[in-house]
Formats: C-alpha cells, sequence, structure tokens
C-alpha cells in the first residue's frame, strides 16, 4: 500500500534551487503536532497510529485486572476517624486503595505509609508470592506504569507497612527475621562458593586435559644392529637385516 508523504516533506525534497529566506514563525500548537492530527506515516516522524492503539489496549487490560482484584476484596465499612490524628475520617487515599483508616493529612509517603514494589519486597523482606496472594488477609495493591519501560508489565505497589506486618507474621519478630536472613545469606555464600570452585575445576581441566585424551608419548629411536650381508643375484642386490627387529636394508654396490 502506497503511502502519502508530508507536503512539507515533499517540496524540501524537491528543492527549486532558490535559497529560502529564513523568517521568525511562532512554536507550533500542541494539536497540530499530535500524531493523530498528521496527515501521513511521515509527517508523524516514522512513528505509525497502531502504537497508540497498542497502548491503549494495555492500559484496558491493566484497569479490567485492577477491577476485578478489587471487587474480589471483601467489602468493610470505613471507620469513623483516622487512627493518626482521631478526626473524620473524609478523603483518604490510603483507605481506599489499602483498606488503612490514615487520612490525606496524615499519610507520611517517605515513611511509613510508602509504596514499594513487589519485587522489592520480596528481596529485602523475604517473602513469596504465595505470602502476597493465597496468605489471608491477601495484600491489597494498585497498579503503575514501569518507570524503565511502559511496554513492561504494570508494577504492583504495596503499603510498605502492611508488608512489614506480614514479615512479622511469618518470622514472629523483627530478631526472627534478622536470623532468617542471615541464614540465607549464609546458604547464598556457600552455593556461590561451590559454583566458583566448579567454575575453577572445569577451567583446570581444560588447561591440563583429561588423562584419558593425552597423547601416548612416541618410543625413542631404535638403533639397528645389523648382521652379515647377503646377495641377491635374482634382484642384484645386497640385504642386510637387524638382529633385534624385523627391520632388513637393502642396498646395491657401484
Amino acid at each position: 500500500k502506497k503511502k502519502a508523504r508530508c507536503p512539507a516533506s515533499a517540496s524540501l525534497l524537491r528543492g527549486n534551487g532558490t535559497t529560502a529566506t529564513p523568517r521568525t514563525t511562532s512554536p507550533p500548537s500542541r494539536s497540530s503536532t499530535s500524531r493523530r492530527d498528521q496527515e501521513s506515516y511521515y509527517c508523524a516522524g516514522g512513528f505509525d497510529a497502531d502504537d497508540d492503539a497498542d497502548q491503549e489496549t494495555r492500559d484496558r487490560i491493566s484497569e479490567a485486572k485492577q477491577r476485578k482484584f478489587d471487587r474480589s476484596i471483601p467489602y468493610q465499612a470505613a471507620p469513623d476517624d483516622c487512627i493518626e490524628c482521631q478526626k473524620p475520617l473524609l478523603m483518604s487515599f490510603l483507605w481506599d486503595s489499602f483498606g488503612h483508616p490514615v487520612c490525606d493529612a496524615c499519610r507520611d509517603d517517605q515513611g511509613a505509609h510508602r509504596l514499594v514494589a513487589r519485587t522489592e519486597a520480596k528481596r529485602q523482606l523475604l517473602l513469596k508470592d504465595e505470602d502476597f496472594d493465597l496468605r489471608k488477609p491477601v495484600l491489597r495493591y494498585i497498579s503503575r506504569k514501569n518507570p524503565h519501560n511502559p511496554r513492561y508489565g504494570d508494577m504492583k505497589l504495596y503499603l510498605r507497612s502492611q508488608v512489614e506486618a506480614r514479615m512479622l507474621q511469618l518470622y514472629g519478630s523483627w530478631e526472627g527475621f534478622e536470623e532468617a536472613k542471615e541464614k540465607r545469606t549464609a546458604l547464598r555464600d556457600i552455593r556461590m562458593e561451590k559454583t566458583f570452585e566448579k567454575k575453577i575445576k572445569k577451567m583446570r581441566q581444560e588447561i591440563r586435559g583429561n588423562a584419558k585424551y593425552k597423547v601416548q608419548s612416541r618410543p625413542t629411536a631404535h638403533e639397528h644392529v645389523f648382521g652379515e650381508e647377503k646377495y641377491d643375484a635374482e634382484k642384484d642386490e645386497y640385504r642386510k637385516k637387524c638382529k633385534e627387529c624385523d627391520y632388513e636394508m637393502s642396498y646395491e654396490k657401484m
């Protein structure tokens, strides 16, 4: 299918042999530079409209998953007061998203109410997937775009205080958590050491070679001890045979 060229690009490519006089123009509006408002694929800077369609599809799927998860959470009536300031709980992002009764005025994004990604929580607090999804009550989360690449899967963000409470439920206390963390660190160090030793052993075998594949050294050269020479009248030549091996030498005399 032949695609239409951008009129501005076509005029620049054709050229008319004259020097254009520069002139000052106002910056284009956002609507005029939008990809959807361009006449063709070339005017859009090489981006196709299918990219926007794919992104919209991913957004719809992500929103549908979030709604399905929110519907699976049992309904809880909101408390009357905030647990921090004891004032009426009117506006609360934490209650709407995580069921945590703290108003927006008392919310501490950098402290107790900080959000943590699922991967980071699993690594730092020694949790597994079943601790988030299967163990009751199921930890609530919100979905956000991946900051590294929007085309990656959405990030699941959890409330740090709720994740720490789940960790204490598993290990009993912070002391028990620290002991489990030290044991896991020791086991990881042992595995890394064994892996390193295997690599060193393999490297040594490659350098030295395996014993059964070694090339056997050739025997030292044998020095013949010839006996008396004999004359062969049919071939008109002389022969001498070694006394220690079966080697026989033939020669002629001038």
